[in-house]
């Protein structure tokens, strides 16, 4: 069967819509990343620090609860063994530890870029996040393989795209050190 300039059209322009929210989402998270000095903010931070009558799971949940920090049980094992825990999120971090019958909350906030980089960057994501991350790298991927093929089919301006294809694979190669 032989795909027609025109369903072909449809495919790529349809692809094109459904990623154009994350293309535009990565093209400008990729801009800050690469100005981070431009887009930087001062983090917020904050300390708690809550007295204990030693390490008991218990006594640890209410005050994690009183706190507003909701642990797995997994989570609340590893601080009681440990004396410590790093919960950290895009843009945010929460860390917890346990010291001379004191439990320390330290809460930070690197702000809404910090926030948008780290998913660009796929950290601290949910696998849903990075599902959809991939999901979506494989439709520009497709993206990008029916524009050139459109673009090779059009026998008048052949030769312009493909020097232009060429340029492009020559700039990314001279860039790659």
């Amino acid at each position: 069967m032989k795909v027609k300039n025109k369903h072909l059209r449809k495919l790529h322009i349809y692809c094109s819509l459904i990623c154009c929210t994350l293309l535009l989402f990565f093209s400008l998270t990729g801009i800050s990343l690469n100005h981070r000095t431009t887009f930087e903010a001062t983090p917020k931070q904050s300390t708690s620090q809550y007295a204990i009558k030693g390490v008991e799971e218990q006594s640890i949940k209410l005050l994690l609860r009183e706190a507003n920090i909701a642990l797995s049980v997994k989570a609340l094992e590893q601080l009681i063994r440990h004396k410590e825990l790093s919960l950290p999120s895009p843009g945010k971090r929460l860390e917890l530890y346990i010291e001379e019958q004191q439990l320390f909350i330290e809460r930070s906030d690197f702000g809404l870029v910090s926030q948008l980089n780290e998913l660009h960057q796929g950290r601290y994501t949910s696998t849903t996040w990075k599902f959809v991350s991939d999901i979506t790298a494989i439709v520009f991927i497709f993206i990008a393989i029916t524009g050139v093929w459109l673009s090779l089919r059009d026998t008048k301006q052949r030769r312009n795209y493909l020097l232009f294809l060429s340029l492009s694979l020559a700039t990314f190669i001279l860039l790659m050190e």
